[in-house]
């Protein structure tokens, strides 16, 4: 292997041959300015390059374009001003001498007439306009910078307060107490399967993430009260944006590391419409090893994201997709079965496909009015089997579980500023779904493969229909009131839910500020768990039956009231501390009588999902916290984030007990800091670590005693989750290297995850080997290497 390594270290080092470090690298600056309100363009805005030793700047033409040439490359700010418009200061983007920057700058009309107010750009400021409490702004470049995030929103996404990650090996996101599977994931303003590669139906995550981050925008995240215009949604949304490719000049990327290896590249389509292309293959390097040198159990996927731009003089269109198809096979020996033609293994595989192919058309159709609408089809199939075998040949055909859904989806809103005070914002979107499942578990010796027709599942012509509206009124630009109501109709079982949303921002002083917010959160359960069948005895064969309809066909919506109140306080432009309490009452959670302890609550974060019958919607659940975050944004050459979250999330199974929910660690404590250097000629350095302290995972007891008589984990489930593992621990670290040239710019980047290689628990279980417990841990040392080429 180590001429493997000789060779991948000779081919980055070839850019960097023969390269002095006299000539820092420049790059261009360009864009458009236009009115948030109405998408028209601002023509004598004014551009100013901050932070440089003489003054530099341009106004914007009649097209609201603006032009800055020869800028050095390296961490600027841009303040961006217009007679009657809030100001903006974008501060801290990374200018690459490889790749040029373009923006697109959205200047919101005052609520005071013909005042130039200033408004410091900031990633706490919403995007959303209705947004008043617990959300969060965030770059593409957050995602990789924060040491251990891998490129991966969501995984970038636990470093926030109130968030944290399932488990080291996947990304599936808990807020605030709440499961995975209350998260919604938006691509371009419409809701999306989870965008993970190894996907498993009834999650929201997966181990790798497949949308690429190198083309988001600036995006945001929703971690309780969120406003109106997000619905089918109980516990956060991710709001993610694609950005539009150069409609100028063609660009490049060339991108190796842990993830894959990738190639991407974006240029005009018609530079006389100013339309432009941006597309991403990425290839698992995991895969390809696999694949070179005939090496089982590693993981294989790939994935291509892609947008089209098409702007127009009074709007735009878009075209959008994203793919992923991913497998991972292993076989071992199998200790359970013996056969006298061989020695006898088990072979699993596991993977999943998804797709998305979506369009985007917004519409300003005055100065007061914009209409936007969207359409895709999204699929998703994770699938799974297991197979014995002897001589490397099927024996035994043990298991085939395969799932699909695909949807159609169509959304349309408009939004009309009354006045300078008071905007309304409402819409409309309908869901069309389609599922098929198929199951199969032979425990029989013939090894006759058979898939019973009570394993098959199938259902058409689903359709979730949502409608919302949301009003905002002005009192002025420090007193901001929202309200607003949101409807979902699901055609399965005709139950539907009424949303009221009430939120409000109120900058009492220069640097403080208060919000408060009130949702009601409603969402449908996910699609295979109406369609799951009671089992109700054998056949003559000795294999199962199972009922001819659903028992959990007729469950209710989930239902969760969100409280939340949050205080800011600027000690400076860059620092902040924020203090947030907020309170949750769920209900119509689905449990079972049969089970006591069981609530689809704790659903949703692990490999699997639990398929169980007979569930009724009469569960409970409480989550109730208080949240610390402590933030520098980038200055001075360092940035630091410190959140300190303390809860307690729990429920009530149909027993009527009130347990810990599994994932009430009860606090979690996050440090996060960064360090970047001045240029040195032609190079910057960059450093920056993670620390992660949070309670343990909940886990249900076993009788080790019992366990050991009847030779399998005998769990005691009237004790589930009161016992609590050791605390997590977890310290990342990252390492980074930019070399900027005229033509390229070149970044080395090294993350280290669990550097201390802390032994963190996932699980614990009885071994039937030992007749022991054995604990199963989480992600060791890992490292991951990156290096990128932007040309």
């Amino acid at each position: 292997m180590k001429k493997y390594g000789f060779l991948f270290l000779f081919l980055i080092s070839l850019p960097f041959a023969g390269i002095t470090a006299s000539d820092p690298g420049t790059q261009t600056i360009r864009g458009r300015v236009i009115s948030k309100d109405t998408g028209l363009p601002l023509t004598g805005a004014t551009i100013l390059l901050l932070q440089t030793l003489k003054p530099t700047g341009t106004v914007t033409d009649q097209n609201g374009k603006f032009r800055l040439e020869k800028v050095p490359a390296g961490r600027i700010s841009l303040k961006i001003s217009f007679l009657g418009y809030e100001s903006q200061i974008l501060s801290d983007l990374m200018l690459k001498s490889g790749k040029e920057l373009v923006l697109e700058i959205e200047l919101r009309e005052s609520a005071i007439e013909l005042t130039g107010i200033e408004v410091t750009y900031s990633k706490n400021l919403p995007i959303n306009d209705l947004a008043t409490v617990s959300n969060r702004t965030f770059s593409a470049e957050e995602t990789e910078k924060y040491a251990g995030s891998w490129g991966d929103p969501a995984r970038m996404a636990s470093n926030f307060a109130g968030t944290f990650t399932a488990g080291d090996q996947r990304n599936d996101i808990i807020i605030r107490g709440n499961a995975p599977t209350g998260v919604l994931w938006l691509l371009e303003d419409i809701p999306v399967p989870s965008p993970n590669h190894f996907d498993v139906m009834g999650t929201n995550g997966g181990p790798i993430c497949m949308l690429n981050n190198n083309l988001l925008a600036r995006s945001e995240f929703f971690t309780s009260a969120f406003p109106a215009g997000y619905g089918n949604a109980l516990s956060g949304v991710f709001d993610l944006k694609l950005r539009s490719g150069n409609p100028e000049k063609r660009e490049y990327l060339g991108q190796i590391g842990f993830n894959g290896i990738e190639l991407g590249t974006e240029g005009p389509i018609s530079p006389e419409t100013n339309s432009s292309y941006l597309i991403h293959y990425r290839y698992s390097a995991l895969g390809l090893i696999k694949k070179l040198l005939w090496v089982d159990g590693l993981p294989d996927y790939s994935d291509l994201s892609f947008k089209l731009n098409f702007p127009g003089d009074r709007g735009k269109f878009s075209v959008f997709g994203l793919g992923g198809i991913s497998r991972i096979s292993l076989t071992e020996e199998d200790d359970n079965r013996v056969s006298a033609s061989g020695p006898v293994s088990l072979n699993e595989t596991s993977g999943s496909e998804t797709g998305v192919l979506g369009v985007s058309y917004v519409r300003f159709l005055s100065e007061a009015t914009s209409f936007r609408t969207g359409a895709a089809v999204t699929t998703r199939h994770p699938f799974e089997s297991a197979d014995s075998l002897v001589n490397s040949e099927t024996y035994l055909a043990l298991t085939r579980n395969s799932y699909r859904q695909n949807n159609v989806v169509v959304t349309g809103s408009i939004t009309h500023r009354v006045n300078p005070e008071n905007t309304l914002h409402s819409g409309l979107s309908a869901d069309l779904m389609a599922f098929k499942s198929a199951r199969m578990t032979n425990d029989d010796e013939s090894g006759k493969l058979i898939i019973d027709r009570p394993y098959e599942t199938s259902a058409r012509g689903l359709i979730l229909w949502q409608a919302f509206t949301q009003w905002k009124h002005e009192f002025n630009p420090d007193w901001v009131l929202s309200a607003g109501l949101h409807g979902l109709y699901f055609t399965l079982n005709q139950s539907w839910a009424l949303d009221p949303r009430l939120g409000v921002t109120w900058k009492f002083s220069e640097n403080q500020s208060f919000g408060a917010g009130y949702g009601q959160h409603s969402q449908t359960l996910p699609v295979n768990v109406y369609f799951v069948r009671s089992r109700v005895g054998f056949d003559a064969d000795g294999r199962q039956l199972y009922s001819a309809e659903s028992t959990n066909k007729n469950l209710d919506i989930q239902t969760s009231h969100h409280f939340a109140v949050s205080h800011d306080f600027f000690f400076t432009e860059v620092l902040h501390l924020k203090t947030e309490i907020y309170h949750q009452e769920l209900f119509r959670i689905p449990v079972k009588n049969q089970k006591g302890y069981f609530s689809l609550i704790n659903q949703g974060a692990a490999m699997s999902v639990a398929d169980e019958d007979s569930l009724v919607s009469k569960g409970r659940g409480r989550n109730t916290g208080i949240e610390f975050t402590l933030e520098k944004n980038w200055a001075g050459r360092t940035f630091y984030l410190v959140t300190l979250s303390l809860f307690n999330s729990a429920y009530q199974g149909a027993d009527g007990n009130w347990r810990s929910t599994v994932y009430n660690g009860n606090y979690i404590l996050n440090l996060l800091a960064g360090w970047e250097s001045e240029k040195t000629g032609q190079f910057q350095f960059s450093a920056g670590s993670r620390m992660v302290l949070a309670g343990g995972r909940r886990l249900i007891p076993f009788d080790l005693q019992q366990s050991g008589l009847e030779n399998r984990t005998v769990y005691l489930y009237d004790q589930a989750y009161e016992k609590q593992a050791d605390p997590y621990f977890r310290f990342d670290t990252r390492a980074g290297l930019i070399f900027h040239q005229d033509f390229a710019t070149h970044e080395l980047a090294l993350d280290v995850v669990n550097l201390t290689n802390h032994r963190n628990v996932y699980r614990e279980k009885f071994s039937s080997e030992t007749g022991k417990k054995k604990v199963t841990y989480q992600q060791g040392i890992f490292p991951v290497l990156l290096y990128r080429l932007n040309f």
